[in-house]
């Protein structure tokens, strides 16, 4: 087996003399011939297909595949297909050996077919990770690096001044003061002079942004639609794009409860214009129209952003841009803040916004669910990118409407980000993505930079941007993610599970080669205790199902060259998962709350008084010096390209990198602190060195020890919210279930999962 780490770069041209295999007994046409495909496999593993040529044994494709790669293997299949209703055939196939590309030569020209007088014209090259540049920079993407930015990071929808913070070095020796994301977003928004343009997964009328707890008293209490509508009516050109929930009607609420349909009622006699658009994809034939009703159900519009402008700053006559981008919905139960309460602000602060996704429980009762999540703002070059998202996203999916866009150009605007003190406060920024030519129109000057996938333009940056960076990592990674499962290729078992992206074994390989060098990498996963719904339910259980492969094909790998190396560590003091957890005193809990009925669910978790905290965040901070926030789960929904659309940027403080500072102090650093220290209960000096192996077993210590807390049989308060993941990783990379936590507290739901074989592109 040979190991190709890097990316193939493919041209699949045209082929000829296929054999004919369509019939006149299968076909309504008897002229029909194959309706040919080319795909490259490795194992269960498709790297990439071309578009169909239907009816032609000579097609021609003419299509260019980049792709990156992380897979051992003893051969490349180059395949022809046809196409037939539901399935394909086989027509001929090519196989490659992996030790015929590493000598760095390309592979060109026409190769015969096994099986067949065919033939297929292709140009294949490979670049294996050394000989990529480990820039700042992702290569060969959509959206380049802009220089000259600002970029704002923040902690949950709402972060007041708290104790917490007190061990974060800043330069000015007061503590840190960490921005409000939701009280920015109010002052952009009712800031605006001229355009306020909104994508959401789930844009809620009613939620509101600046609430009791709030330092601003301007618009306390006002909804998010209110200010839209008073926005509009002030002469602010307000577009709102939400996705479509199909089964969300005028009658129905929908499955996922996204107020799409109330969304659109509640403006439609205002002069705020509402695009409720579906994820469609385009495909052709009787089984394309299934595929299409498949796609419009299950996958999702899932970006969330707010692109405004703003007024000059003094001593400048030009108004600015601004865009917000994250993991944050405007939705309900969305806001929180780093305490994240389960019953004390249920009839003050969650007033009208009660929400729990996990347990049937109602607003008289409680608990609330705790949600956490990273959002930023952007200023500066960098939201022209944001905001040309957007406009290619309206003329694709809103195209009867394309006029409703105000014409922008760059002159309009000042492009350099405010600066309020040293130069150091600019930042470096690049826009990724996922998203295909099926719902945004893109520019044909940028076609190069997004390959085709089955015809189809994808724009996959978001995965190559994790890719790229989990490649230049050299101390630790620090991951915060609803979901992590993925490299489904190199499980133990089940490797055609639909879950092919790479970052799992990238971030498997990082460790393996400081392992083998002598040298130290700590990788930090911070995950729900289980996906939002009901934990025993089929789709939990699955993706649960899948993240335990994952972690398990993870863990053995690390064992393994711990073995090889005679280390005498243990897997977790280089990997290690954890998920949040808030515990309270019984006796804290307001007496104006109605006493459950006994022997219900609400009555259990009453009487424990304890929840786990929603990880909802998209981040990933690589070395203290550069950092991801988006829309974006560590899924193959979220990173394939051709599912769920997702937003995401990449950026750094170019005087705090490794190479300009040493040790990192700038704004990513001081971010990364504020994370633990909410999630630790504050933060001390070990903590400084998240790269250090006594850091990564002083934070497993703590978060041991806070698992065994919440999980006992006394309601206890917590040191924190940060806990172990419940699971057992053996010395020889096994993961089993926790002795004593076989299933989530208060649930009959297994840790560990189970496959319930739904179609599984739904739940990876």
């Amino acid at each position: 087996m040979a190991m190709l780490r890097g990316y193939l770069y493919v041209d699949l041209i045209e082929a000829e003399n296929l054999p004919d295999c369509d019939t006149a007994f299968f076909n309504i046409d008897p002229k029909d011939t194959s309706d040919a495909f080319a795909q490259i496999k490795i194992g269960h593993c498709v790297l990439c297909k071309t578009a169909v040529i239907n009816n032609d044994l000579s097609p021609k494709w003419q299509e260019s595949h980049r792709i990156p790669i992380c897979h051992s293997s003893d051969k490349l299949q180059i395949q022809v297909l046809d196409k037939d209703h539901f399935d394909a055939g086989l027509l001929g196939e090519v196989i490659i050996r992996p030790e015929d590309l590493m000598d760095g030569e390309t592979l060109e020209g026409w190769y015969p077919l096994s099986g067949s007088d065919g033939r297929i014209k292709l140009k294949m090259n490979y670049v294996p990770k050394e000989m990529i540049e480990a820039t700042f920079e992702v290569p060969d993407c959509y959206f380049k690096l802009r220089e000259g930015c600002k970029v704002t990071l923040y902690q949950d929808a709402h972060c007041p001044p708290l104790p917490i913070y007190e061990g974060i070095p800043t330069a000015d020796g007061e503590v840190f003061n960490p921005p409000c994301a939701w009280v920015d977003l109010y002052k952009a928004v009712n800031g605006a002079q001229r355009f306020i343009y909104v994508t959401g997964w789930s844009v809620y009328t009613e939620t509101v942004l600046v609430r009791d707890d709030c330092d601003c008293e301007d618009g306390k209490g006002e909804s998010f639609g209110e200010l839209l509508k008073r926005k509009a009516d002030e002469g602010v050109r307000v577009l709102v794009m939400i996705w479509n929930e199909k089964m969300s009607t005028d009658l129905t609420v929908g499955f996922m409860g996204t107020h799409d349909e109330e969304t659109r009622i509640f403006f439609q006699d205002s002069d705020v214009e509402v695009a409720v658009v579906p994820r469609v994809r385009c495909f052709e034939g009787m089984a394309s129209f299934f595929q299409n009703q498949f796609s419009q159900t299950c996958y999702t519009h899932h970006q969330k952003t707010v692109i405004l402008d703003c007024p000059p700053i003094d001593g400048e006559d030009l108004p600015r841009i601004q865009a917000f981008i994250g993991g944050l919905d405007i939705t309900d139960g969305r806001y929180d803040t780093p305490e994240h309460e389960l019953f004390r602000t249920i009839q003050t602060l969650h007033q009208g916004d009660f929400y729990n996704g996990v347990a049937t429980v109602t607003s008289e009762v409680g608990p609330r669910e705790p949600w956490h999540d990273i959002h930023c703002r952007l200023e500066g070059p960098i939201a022209l990118d944001v905001l040309a998202n957007f406009t290619e996203r309206w003329r694709k999916q809103v195209h009867d409407r394309e006029s409703r866009l105000l014409p922008i150009s760059e002159e309009m605007f000042a492009l350099e980000a405010p600066v309020t003190g040293e130069e150091d406060e600019l930042w470096s920024a690049q826009i990724f993505r996922s998203i295909s030519s099926d719902s945004a129109h893109f520019s044909f000057s940028r076609f190069s930079t997004i390959p085709k996938r089955r015809g189809k333009y994808v724009d996959d940056s978001i995965h190559r941007a994790y890719i790229h960076q989990i490649r230049r990592a050299d101390s630790f990674l620090y991951i915060e993610n609803q979901y992590f499962l993925g490299s489904a290729y190199n499980w133990d078992e089940e490797q055609s599970t639909k879950a092919y992206h790479l970052i799992p074994l990238e971030i498997t390989q990082r460790i393996l080669e400081k392992i083998n060098a002598g040298e130290y990498m700590a990788v930090y996963i911070l995950v729900p205790m289980f996906p939002e719904g009901d934990p025993a339910s089929g789709p939990v259980q699955e993706i649960l199902h899948w993240q335990h492969r994952t972690m398990q094909m993870m863990y053995r790998a690390i064992a393994e060259a711990i073995e090889a190396n005679e280390l005498g560590t243990h897997p977790r003091d280089y990997l290690s998962f954890f998920c949040l957890g808030k515990g309270e005193c019984p006796d804290d809990i307001p007496e104006d709350l109605t006493p459950p009925e006994p022997g219900t669910p609400a009555s259990v978790l009453r009487e424990n008084a304890r929840l786990m905290i929603y990880v909802h965040s998209k981040m990933m901070i690589v070395d203290d010096d550069y950092i991801i926030v988006g829309s974006a789960n560590i899924n193959q929904r979220s990173m394939g390209g051709t599912r769920d659309s997702e937003i995401a940027v990449g950026c750094f403080q170019p005087l705090h990198t490794r190479e300009v500072s040493g040790q990192p102090q700038g704004s990513i650093s001081k971010f990364r602190l504020a994370l633990w220290a909410e999630h630790l209960g504050g933060v001390s000096e070990i903590h400084m060195n998240p790269g250090s192996i006594e850091c990564m077993q002083a934070v497993n210590e703590m978060a041991d020890n806070n698992w065994n807390v919440y999980s006992s049989d006394e309601p206890c308060k917590i040191e924190g919210h940060l806990m172990r993941y419940p699971v057992e990783v053996g010395q020889d990379g096994s993961v089993t279930a926790l002795e004593g936590s076989e299933n989530f507290p208060d649930t009959a739901a297994p840790v560990l999962g189970a496959p319930n074989y739904l179609p599984n592109k739904l739940t990876t």
